[in-house]
């Protein structure tokens, strides 16, 4: 955080530059200086008691609000626990289960009334107003920035969007990534930085924001529940230097474009009021296909690939070294290596603290992701073959099944594997947004697969019922437990290790689903034993199994290999058929 803190130093009492910029639903902007944010966040940590843990939440939503809270933990050298947008309340209720306190604006003080009756916060945790007018109004005095350089963990986040799985973020590790992607970036780049990715996502908790206050400049937010159509327009207004790309954005960005080049208008001055393009970069969760159209109008969009493992970004495309169709080069402060069979391990100063009990053995952060890397040290992200690693295409009768089982189980935590692309995330989804509650949580292995997976659950309305993680089978193991109902998808062989990784999150009368070609010997084996399930084939799409599990995890049966039969000898039956 040294690059934050240089600038607060010099500039905390600075009224006259512009801090946060918020436009109203008016269209009136409203301009908080670097004075009038850094003394409410001096008020704020006046009035907060981090407990003996030093550990708080936060819940605020895109308001200025949410600097202030971030700014009051850093210098209180307080860990931060801010949940992010769309968080379910189970989610919440892990990121702040050991928190002393948490900060909340108007926002998320409404989202902890609606969630009374589900125990998110620890018993008798304060909740602490920020509002930044009383704030503004009690401050004492000048903003102070500790002279400590130790190194601390700064934020606690969760391990992969929307996971109840979490990680702790070094301050040094933080200062690793900002120094690597100022290194990479034109001076003044994010000036002025548009926010069109929530604050309390992982891009802006350790890039953006810290990027653009370590720029001396402004974070500029949008009117509350703009769509995404409008943001064109609103970027056209604000000027941005830097803009953080959502698929979403990106078409709204095309479709603006092409209008302004059938009227003649130069396009960048009819998107971003300006005669540059600004820096437009993004992950990977928008589809090539869409940064092809953006490159095309003349719209560079630089795509990189991060994960809070890695205290955000690993590799980025950069205006001095650009490869379309990669996520870029490795930044200066990360390694990498690629496993024996495709999968990108990470490594370096950048990595994050495993706060359970799954830090790898090896060293490495293994992402899940499969990638090779070319010889000029571009990361390419691999799509598996979709006929050798994807599920069977999805039946309408699949899909009446999966929408079936949700809806009658009342399923609250349902875990897909590998094959969400196809369509059963949808129907599980679907299932959970008519029942009104539940979690679906969908592992899919390829980020292409994912990236797409997540367009198409938000263009469907389905985003807030659905989480996908672009990880493998070492994620399983880490699912939210219990299990009610979860789907195996994925290439034959990966069927029966995948039943392995779960079991231990699964609870009595968990229901498993194998479709198509994966439910197949050692697998029917395992669940057709007699011992741990009740199993049975079921003649829908491709086929399918069914599976109840009879026991806990704590008594998971482990029966020995069976000898595979030699010619004439007859194959034992399982128990019940």
């Amino acid at each position: 955080m040294r690059a934050v803190e240089t600038v607060l130093r010099r500039h905390a009492e600075d009224g006259d530059r512009p801090l946060v910029e918020v436009t109203a639903e008016d269209g009136t902007a409203v301009v908080h200086s670097y004075r009038e944010i850094t003394r409410a966040a001096r008020a704020l940590g006046d009035r907060l008691d981090p407990g003996p843990r030093r550990r708080v939440g936060i819940l605020c939503g895109d308001t200025a609000e949410a600097v202030v809270a971030e700014l009051a933990l850093l210098a209180l050298r307080v860990t931060g626990c801010p949940v992010p947008p769309g968080a379910s309340a189970r989610t919440a209720a892990a990121l702040l289960a050991d928190v002393s306190a948490v900060l909340a604006d108007t926002r998320g003080r409404a989202l902890l009334a609606a969630w009374a009756d589900r125990r998110v916060l620890p018993e008798g945790c304060p909740v602490v107003p920020v509002d930044l007018t009383a704030l503004t109004d009690s401050a004492a005095g000048a903003y102070r920035v500790p002279d400590d350089d130790r190194d601390w963990i700064c934020k606690i986040l969760p391990a992969s969007a929307a996971s109840a799985g979490r990680v702790g973020i070094r301050a040094h590790a933080v200062d690793a990534h900002l120094g690597a992607l100022r290194a990479e970036l034109p001076a003044g780049a994010f000036a002025r930085c548009a926010v069109t990715v929530p604050l309390g996502a992982l891009a802006h908790q350790v890039a953006a924001t810290p990027m653009a206050i370590a720029d001396g400049g402004c974070l500029l937010l949008p009117p509350h529940g703009i769509p995404a159509t409008a943001l064109p327009d609103w970027t056209a207004t604000v000027r941005p230097t830097a803009l953080a790309v959502t698929p979403p954005a990106a078409t709204a960005l095309i479709g603006a474009a092409r209008t302004a080049r059938r009227e003649g208008i130069p396009v960048p001055a009819a998107l971003f009021g300006t005669a540059r393009v600004p820096l437009l970069w993004c992950g990977t969760e928008v589809p090539p296909p869409l940064l092809r159209e953006c490159e095309g109008l003349g719209l560079p969009v630089y795509a990189g690939y991060g994960l809070a493992g890695n205290t955000g970004a690993v590799s980025w495309n950069t205006p001095a070294a650009r490869r379309s169709g990669t996520v870029g080069r490795l930044l200066s402060h990360v390694r990498a290596e690629i496993g024996p069979d495709g999968e990108l391990l990470v490594g370096g100063d950048g990595l994050a603290v495993s706060l359970g009990s799954d830090a790898p053995a090896d060293g490495w952060l293994h992402t899940g992701v499969r990638a090779a890397i070319d010889a000029d040290g571009f990361i390419h992200l691999v799509r598996p073959d979709p006929a050798r690693h994807a599920g069977e295409p999805l039946t309408p009768e699949i899909g009446r099944l999966l929408y079936s089982l949700v809806r009658s189980l009342r399923a609250d935590c349902v875990v897909a594997f590998d094959g969400t692309a196809d369509g059963s995330l949808d129907q599980l989804a679907a299932g959970a947004r008519a029942n009104g509650a539940g979690h679906i949580v969908g592992h899919v292995p390829d980020a292409h697969r994912a990236a797409d997976t997540r367009a198409r659950l938000t263009a469907a309305g389905l985003a807030p019922w659905a989480e996908v993680r672009h990880a493998g089978l070492h994620d399983l193991g880490r699912a939210p437990a219990p299990v009610d109902l979860a789907l195996l998808d994925c290439r034959p062989d990966l069927t029966l290790p995948a039943l392995t990784a779960l079991e231990g999150r699964m609870r009595p009368g968990t229901i498993v689903l194998a479709l198509g070609s994966a439910p197949t010997g050692p697998y029917l084996d395992r669940v057709r034993d007699g011992a741990d399930y009740l199993s049975m084939p079921l003649p829908v799409g491709a086929g399918a199994e069914v599976s109840i599990r009879l026991t806990p995890a704590a008594a998971v049966h482990r029966p020995a290999p069976r000898p595979v039969p030699g010619p004439g000898t007859p194959t034992p039956q399982p128990s019940g058929e």
